[in-house]
């Protein structure tokens, strides 16, 4: 794995989806620095209450975003349940946490960085065309 350089080919077109997309490639590169320099004792617990802040956040702008086109979205249901599986997975991490499993970082890492190639990349960048298209965003 490594750092995310937040860079234009990132960019949806829509400056709040944008912005928040930028704030998760620093909590992906907070979380691996820490791991690299053996400091995520330090890091782990803020980052993982800030990954559930974060999603909470930007579910609800892309929800806000998306309400008055829900059904002419391309898999606008499929997209919202990607969003309660985030959820749910991102609280299954903080219960491993503060029940002292094992070293969650990895996971964690490795989790962060498939949802961005994967949502972020792939199902985000087909809303924001969409909605750009129709003049929304």
């Amino acid at each position: 794995m490594a750092t995310f350089e937040w860079n234009s080919s990132m960019n949806t077109g829509i400056a709040v989806i944008d912005e928040q997309h930028a704030e998760l490639t620093q909590i992906i590169n907070t979380l691996y620095y820490a791991y690299m320099d053996g400091e995520e004792d330090t890091v782990l617990s803020p980052l993982i209450h800030k990954v559930n802040d974060y999603a909470h956040m930007h579910f609800a702008t892309e929800a806000d975003l998306m309400s008055a086109y829900r059904e002419e979205i391309p898999d606008f249901d499929g997209h919202m349940e990607q969003h309660r599986e985030f959820f749910s997975n991102a609280i299954g991490f903080l219960l491993d946490y503060l029940n002292d499993k094992a070293d969650i970082t990895p996971e964690l890492l490795d989790y962060l960085t498939d949802w961005w190639f994967n949502h972020i990349n792939e199902i985000d960048r087909k809303m924001a065309e969409f909605l750009l298209n129709q003049g929304a965003a």
